[in-house]
């Protein structure tokens, strides 16, 4: 039984990719990304900032 939870948590702590993101996942993976990158000028933060403009214009 304990082998199972750990399953269920490991999945859990997977990193979700940027296309499968919802808007309220996308706006906090921006603020922790600008947190500790100290801006939005890498590539991860500007595909975070693309997905968010896609979700917005639906």
């Amino acid at each position: 039984m304990s082998e199972e939870n750990e399953v269920k948590e490991s999945e859990e702590k997977k990193n979700k990719k940027i296309n499968q993101m919802s808007l309220s996942e996308v706006d906090s993976a921006i603020k922790k990304t600008e947190e500790h990158m100290k801006g939005l000028e890498s590539k991860y933060a500007k595909s975070l900032l693309a997905r968010k403009a896609e979700l917005s214009s639906k």
